[in-house]
């Protein structure tokens, strides 16, 4: 007999959705849009089938949901490099948006490599994602364009413009910038050093035109000569700094515009002896542990990653649900944060 009885405990069918719809009092249909996430779903309603998918212990077929819908229940987002923590924190804030709704993410890094992000497109397309976060090497390559145009699944820009029809999060980068080159200038400085990545990127751009306009607003032209973009690798911002600082008249301050290169200024800086702020001021465009923990502090400009983590998750679903909609857009404010790095600018010894 308890042979049996085991028998039958294991022979008990699962739950199925329409014992779900049954226990829930509402139609099939009704069921199907809760479990698929979808909004035209009135508050008591989704709250009734909830109830009752708890209840009854069901668990969706995600792999039946799959090859009904062509839904996979599934993201994917592509960062330039998820070693940096402040990246990390964008992920987590776009994984827990998505977590209570039951959808996976893929996460991976591209390096600002145009050949590796033409390969996670391809992969990720075979994995029939249901849509695509990511900041490209590029905005500006006709190819990197024409991928994301082809990509079979939607996609939404990190920190980036172009193509101009995609979902896009961004942050206001020339604002920051702005405030950061206008503090420097206050307080005396006419040298000041910009080092940042490609200029074929709108972060880089937009930085650009927030230290031309800091400038501009005080009737005063910055060194071209001063300006150095290229990269946002460390190794880049330790070479230019070292160039620069080599110059006859060399810069009195110093603003990196990205997370990796204020490592490599702080290598050059520490190197020569240099003492900060004394004989050089720093701002770094974007904040760190390594800012904030530096003795002194270094000041940067700051902005939430989680905000835009969230929105970019957010704009996926938005996508899935109303594929034709107009692009959407969510932009961040970035906010000046002073620490102990800016002083007044050393004295020239006469010659």
């Amino acid at each position: 007999m308890p042979r049996a009885s085991a028998r039958r405990r294991i022979a008990t069918p699962q739950p199925t959705i329409r014992d779900v719809a049954s226990a829930a009092e509402v139609a099939l249909g009704t069921v199907s849009r809760v479990i698929n996430g979808h909004g035209n779903v009135s508050a008591e309603l989704r709250t009734r089938v909830e109830t009752a998918i708890t209840k009854l212990g069901f668990v969706p077929d995600t792999a039946a949901q799959s090859l009904r819908g062509r839904a996979t229940r599934s993201f994917a987002c592509v960062m330039r490099d998820m070693t940096v923590p402040v990246l990390a924190r964008f992920v987590d804030a776009m994984q827990r948006e998505l977590d209570h709704e039951g959808y996976g993410l893929f996460v991976a890094s591209s390096y600002h490599d145009p050949a590796r992000e033409f390969a996670l497109l391809r992969q990720f397309a075979r994995r029939r994602v249901d849509g695509l976060v990511i900041a490209t090497s590029s905005e500006r390559d006709p190819q990197v364009l024409r991928a994301l145009r082809n990509a079979p699944m939607p996609v939404t820009l990190l920190d980036r413009s172009d193509p101009a029809e995609m979902d896009a999060v961004g942050v206001d980068h020339a604002s920051g910038t702005r405030r950061a080159i206008a503090h420097l200038l206050d307080l005396g400085h006419r040298r000041i050093a910009i080092i940042s990545g490609e200029e074929s990127l709108s972060p880089t751009r937009d930085r650009l035109r927030g230290y031309q306009d800091a400038f501009a607003e005080r009737d005063l032209v910055p060194d071209p000569a001063l300006v150095k973009l290229g990269s946002f690798s460390s190794d880049f911002a330790q070479a230019q700094a070292a160039v620069l600082l080599d110059q006859p008249d060399p810069p009195t301050a110093f603003f990196v515009a990205g997370t990796a290169l204020l490592p490599g200024l702080l290598r050059v800086v520490h190197a020569r002896r240099m003492r900060i702020p004394r004989d050089l001021s720093i701002v770094a465009g974007a904040d760190s542990e390594l800012a904030e923990f530096h003795s002194p502090g270094i000041t940067v400009v700051r902005w939430d990653h989680g905000l835009l983590g969230a929105a970019a998750a957010r704009f996926l679903r938005q996508r899935l649900q109303t594929p034709d909609a107009r692009p959407q857009r969510a932009r961040t404010e970035a906010e000046f944060i002073l620490r102990g790095s800016c002083g007044a600018p050393p004295k020239r010894k006469s010659a």
